[in-house]
């Protein structure tokens, strides 16, 4: 019966001495772990090691060890970039339209160009905040482990 306590999730220890393991509660509350088991600090102690500087860009472009990143410092500038280039490509497409027939250019330049432009401008900022999240998750996981004892 103690075994299938255990395996119900019920709080009162019974078969926990089959695996090695005495008390109550997790390492962090004052559980103690049996014998070939390690402490979780042991195993997570690596990511501790790596640190990221905040350095410009030119110092992140040419950091080989990878220890700052330069995407977040970037992205600003690259998305004028794109929103200036997908403006002037609309209006090249636009006087292109101009040059084969009059009406087709006036529908261009005031349907086609700006939809086109706004579609293009979404699925860019799509993906540049996708980048974004991903180095905010990992900033964010650098403080927990800064500040958890997983150090």
């Amino acid at each position: 019966m103690a075994g299938h306590a255990a395996s119900q999730g019920r709080p009162d220890n019974s078969g926990q001495a089959a695996y090695g393991v005495t008390g109550r509660g997790s390492h962090a509350s004052g559980g103690t772990a049996g014998a070939g088991f390690d402490p979780p600090t042991t195993a997570m102690r690596h990511s501790a090691g790596r640190t990221t500087e905040s350095k410009g860009f030119l110092g992140s472009l040419f950091d080989i060890g990878f220890t700052s990143f330069g995407t977040p410092k970037v992205i600003k500038a690259l998305y004028v970039l794109i929103i200036t280039g997908t403006i002037i490509s609309a209006l090249f497409y636009a006087y292109i339209a101009f040059t084969m027939n009059v009406a087709l250019g006036i529908l261009t330049l005031f349907v086609f160009a700006p939809v086109c432009t706004l579609i293009i401008l979404a699925l860019w900022r799509i993906t540049l905040e996708f980048f974004m999240i991903i180095f905010r998750i990992s900033d964010d996981i650098r403080a927990v482990c800064g500040r958890s004892e997983f150090r």
